[in-house]
């Protein structure tokens, strides 16, 4: 990955300077899944993978140590300043992989955040094998990522736009995404990894692309308040959410 190319993409989508600004949107429900995956386990020491512009102690204060990995200069800075003077967090620059032996000496884990991340690494089968070796048997660990059967990539389907569910879309390309997943292809690759599967969800059925979404809401044809029913809406489409959960742990 271009990790400075990666930087200025998102920090200029995150931050309303860029197209895309209903990215934030769904960040704000991805967070909520995230709170309520680790809510439901042991959550004393998190380590989170991949931190972005938010990480876990920007919203959550539920841990009792928090360990966050992120390659990121810019966002490696944001994080500390964030969590200056705090003894319970401890934030380290590097790619997991290439950090995995100082994160030893954290463990164990009760629980690990690896949220909008796994599509995006480029050798996904590597960097589960390191985190299998940093969960113990009772560590949970959290994976979120889009869903090839969200509702409108099946609507594009049909409608003739893509020929395949798998197909790379602009976003995709733009932030180097690597792998498409649906949960069939998303659990063969944890199971392979050693994990096993302790629930499964989607969330948020979204019917149009993130353009389209922002269009409609900003010119009014429909309001705000869409979202809060789309994101209700899993409940009668649960295979069609725009993105998919796994918890897992070790076999």
């Amino acid at each position: 990955m271009d990790i400075r190319d990666y930087t200025e993409k998102y920090a200029a989508q995150y931050r309303g300077r860029g197209p895309g600004w209903f990215e934030a949107t769904l960040v704000a429900i991805r967070r909520r899944q995230v709170i309520a995956s680790l809510e439901r386990h042991p959550h004393g020491r998190v380590l989170e993978v991949g931190c972005g512009l938010e990480p876990l102690l920007a919203y959550w204060s539920g841990f009792q140590r928090l360990t966050v990995v992120e390659p990121s200069p810019e966002f490696v800075a944001n994080a500390r300043a964030l969590a200056a003077g705090r003894a319970d967090v401890v934030v380290v620059q590097g790619f997991l992989e290439e950090v995995a032996h100082q994160l030893a000496e954290t463990a164990p884990l009760d629980f690990v955040v690896v949220s909008s991340l796994l599509h995006e690494v480029g050798d996904p089968e590597r960097f589960l094998r390191a985190l299998h070796a940093l969960a113990q048997p009772a560590t949970v660990l959290h994976f979120n990522v889009p869903n090839v059967y969200s509702f409108h990539r099946l609507l594009a389907r049909e409608m003739g736009l893509i020929a395949d569910l798998f197909e790379p879309s602009q976003t995709e390309k733009t932030f180097q995404r690597t792998t498409r997943f649906d949960r069939a292809t998303l659990e063969a690759m944890l199971v392979s990894a050693g994990f096993e599967l302790i629930r499964f969800g989607t969330y948020f059925v979204k019917p149009f692309t993130h353009a389209q979404m922002e269009r409609l809401i900003d010119e009014k044809i429909l309001p705000p308040e869409l979202v809060v029913g789309l994101e209700r809406m899993s409940t009668y489409l649960p295979d069609m959410g725009a993105e998919m959960f796994a918890e897992v742990r070790r076999r």
